[in-house]
């Protein structure tokens, strides 16, 4: 004989029922789109927020002087508009004109004798100065040797480098070669970016034959660095690994 089927309680569904929707989907739902909606619009925020910043750092000496010029009307024989009432409009590009204009200016007294005359008296003063001698000579230096490297290719290619301990790759960017004459040996100089702020990191001196070469253009490089690796290619070529590194003692000296 088949059993009966076990009596239900009339207040409770059946164990197979179908379970209805819990109750934090909706706010599963709205966290999920609000997150996916923030993503998109990180790009765009920070984009706005360089510019901002660079904007506001460019005019911070200007915009004062574009206010005042265009409430004392300076521009009222050119401009059909009372420029008094526009200031508010008129004195964000006007600043960003006085701006470039002076920066223009500066670039033009460069290429004379005379202007290179006075930009050197100012160079000179300025490198007296006890607070800011150091900070104006460090940046100039680093403006030089980008300038010299071909507008911002300081870079001479990128590694990948065993940080912060071993068996952790990290990418790398070579900026000079460096050659001990007691020894022999030869130092890469090499910039390790953070990520995803390129512009800060750790500067190291390590031996060559214990970094790995990429075939990474110095573009590739930053790209990687700033999407934190979802940029990186799929393949990668560490070029000739037939040659393994040398073990060495603490002091430097080959094993046996």
């Amino acid at each position: 004989m088949t059993p009966a089927p076990a009596p239900t309680s009339p207040g409770l569904p059946p164990e197979n029922a179908p379970k209805s929707p819990q109750s934090g989907g909706f706010r599963r739902h709205m966290q999920s789109v609000f997150i996916g909606g923030f993503v998109v619009l990180i790009p765009l925020l920070v984009t706005l927020y360089i510019v901002s910043f660079i904007y506001h750092f460019a005019t911070g000496f200007s915009y004062p002087v574009a206010q005042w010029m265009l409430k004392a009307n300076i521009f009222g024989r050119v401009a059909p508009i009372d420029t008094t009432k526009a200031a508010g409009y008129l004195a964000p590009l006007l600043a960003v004109m006085l701006t470039a204009g002076f920066i223009y200016l500066i670039g033009v007294l460069s290429t004379f004798v005379l202007g290179r005359q006075i930009l050197n008296v100012v160079d000179r003063f300025v490198e007296n100065l006890p607070l800011l001698k150091g900070i104006y000579g460090t940046t100039k230096q680093v403006i030089g040797v980008f300038r010299q490297s071909g507008g911002g290719a300081g870079f001479q290619r990128v590694v990948l480098v065993e940080f912060p301990r071993h068996g952790l790759w990290t990418i790398a960017f070579v900026t000079n070669e460096i050659t001990d004459t007691s020894r022999g040996d030869k130092y890469l100089a090499i910039f390790i970016p953070m990520t995803p702020n390129p512009t800060s990191g750790f500067f190291q001196m390590v031996l060559e034959h214990e970094v790995r070469n990429t075939d990474w253009t110095v573009d590739q490089g930053i790209k990687i660095v700033l999407s934190g690796g979802l940029l990186a290619p799929t393949e990668l070529n560490f070029g000739d690994t037939t040659a393994a590194p040398v073990a060495v003692k603490s002091d430097n000296t080959p094993l046996p």
